[in-house]
């Protein structure tokens, strides 16, 4: 398939990142197998600074839009709710600094050592070269590139990683909604993939003597939720067996929520913390040609293991529309991932 347009090619990119971002990345014009020829060692680390802002991005994404009013319901009252977050990559997340001392066999040339990472400008930084002593297949491994980001910020103005979430919220005893976010394991061809969180938004105005009478709603929320993904890349054409990407999002979120419901308008904030982690691996054999002489190659086993975990304060403001059943809802999370959500819903009691 030929696509019209580069915006369009880096959209289907966003969207591919959902199904695993190492294993789309693969597929890809990202510079992969010169990532890998690097040796093992140096080819993690290169790989994990260059995907770092994209997981993180996503990450953080799936650990919002818990809420839209710190209301709660009556027992066996219910939402249901579709959100869409976007999650903005802060300017410094552009490039990552290469630093020789730090990589066996990876060296940089030229005046600059910046690198674009996935979501920095479509035009390649430092140039990184390698020639090194393969001990397992006897042969001198070299090369060079220049790796290069999407563009998207060129492309749109803005660096942005989508993530949607549904959910179901329950009234349950003493004004406590019990809030649940599952998928059964999804497959598709050659892909799987889980969701499952859970939630509690408790009202706590109830408990402090004074205010009960305020007309304000004031809740707080801890949450965790999970997203697996299992993909199998046999057919992405890639020379080896057994090749096999997984990526693995966790998130907790602890908050209060203040609202207030003026006829059909909720305005409602929030002030909490949230923390991620996050990993990929990518696992198998993978037969990498020589970048000068194809008739050479070595073999790169379980190339990829990364892991990230980040950690924010963050503060929400948003507002909500409710006609009869009917809700739709925006917020802004201000964060060190800030992120922007909008969604529809049925509320009942």
């Amino acid at each position: 398939m030929v696509l019209k347009s580069k915006l369009a090619h880096k959209f289907i990119f966003l969207l591919g990142f959902l199904v695993g971002p190492i294993a789309w990345s693969a597929a890809q014009d990202t510079n992969f197998d010169s990532f890998l020829r690097a040796g093992a060692e140096d080819a993690n680390k290169l790989i994990g600074k260059y995907m770092e802002p994209m997981v993180v991005g996503f990450s953080y994404g799936m650990s919002n839009a818990w809420y839209n009013t710190a209301k709660t319901h009556k027992t066996l009252g219910f939402d249901l709710t579709i959100t869409a977050n976007i999650t903005a990559v802060p300017s410094s997340k552009e490039f990552f600094t290469f630093i020789d001392s730090e990589y066996q066999h990876v060296t940089s040339t030229g005046e600059s050592n910046k690198i674009p990472t996935i979501m920095g400008p479509d035009e390649s930084g430092a140039e990184l070269s390698f020639n090194y002593y393969d001990e397992k297949t006897g042969q001198n491994i070299r090369g060079s590139y220049k790796p290069a980001g999407l563009g998207l910020k060129e492309e749109i103005g803005y660096n942005v990683v989508p993530s949607p979430m549904v959910q179901l919220s329950i009234g349950t005893f003493k004004n406590t909604d019990l809030i649940v976010r599952y998928t059964p394991k999804i497959t598709a061809g050659d892909f799987k993939t889980s969701v499952f969180g859970m939630g509690i938004k408790h009202d706590i105005k109830q408990w402090i003597p004074g205010i009960k009478r305020i007309p304000i709603d004031i809740a707080l929320l801890g949450a965790f939720s999970g997203f697996d993904t299992f993909y199998d890349m046999s057919n992405l054409e890639l020379e080896g067996e057994n090749q096999v990407s997984t990526f693995n999002v966790n998130n907790w979120t602890f908050q209060g929520i203040v609202s207030k419901k003026l006829s059909v308008l909720t305005v409602y904030g929030a002030f909490g913390y949230s923390a991620v982690t996050s990993n990929m691996q990518m696992s198998g054999t993978y037969i990498i040609e020589d970048e000068y002489d194809p008739t050479l190659t070595f073999t790169s086993v379980d190339p990829v293991d990364l892991s990230y975990s980040e950690s924010s304060w963050r503060a929400t403001a948003g507002m909500r529309l409710k006609f009869a059943i009917f809700t739709i809802h925006g917020d802004y999370t201000f964060q060190t991932y800030p992120i922007a959500s909008a969604g529809i819903g049925f509320s009942f009691r």
